[in-house]
C-alpha cells in the first residue's frame, strides 16, 4: 500500500470548513503521526493541487459519560491546507451557490 493514502483519513465537512474551503483553506482528519511535510505532499499527490501552507492542531477527546460509566473519546489531529489560489477540491464541492446574499434573495 501507497502511504500517502494513508496520510489523509477524511475531510472534514462542516458548515465552518465549507466557508474556510471557499478561500482556498481545507480541512482534513489526519494521523497523530503525521507531520507538515508529510500532509501537503498528501494533498497534492491526492488532489492534484499546490498546497503552499498546512496548519495542524490536536483535538484532545471529550470526556464523556453513560450512567456510571465514564469514559473518553479519542484524541485525533486537524490539519488546515491552504492551496494555490483558483485550484480547488471536489471533495468540498457540495452543491452550494457561491453567493452569501440570502437577504437579496427574499425580494
Amino acid at each position: 500500500m501507497n502511504p500517502v493514502n494513508h496520510m489523509i483519513l477524511r475531510p472534514v465537512i462542516t458548515e465552518k470548513s465549507l466557508k474556510q474551503a471557499a478561500v482556498g483553506v481545507y480541512t482534513f482528519i489526519v494521523p497523530m503521526t503525521a507531520n507538515k511535510l508529510t500532509i501537503a505532499d498528501a494533498v497534492s499527490r491526492l488532489f492534484k493541487v499546490d498546497a503552499i501552507n498546512v496548519r495542524i492542531i490536536v483535538q484532545r477527546g471529550k470526556l464523556k459519560s453513560y450512567k456510571q460509566i465514564k469514559g473518553r473519546r479519542s484524541d485525533y489531529k486537524k490539519a488546515f491546507v491552504q492551496i494555490k489560489a483558483g485550484q480547488k477540491i471536489v471533495a468540498f464541492d457540495l452543491g452550494q451557490d457561491e453567493s452569501d446574499d440570502k437577504n437579496a434573495k427574499k425580494d
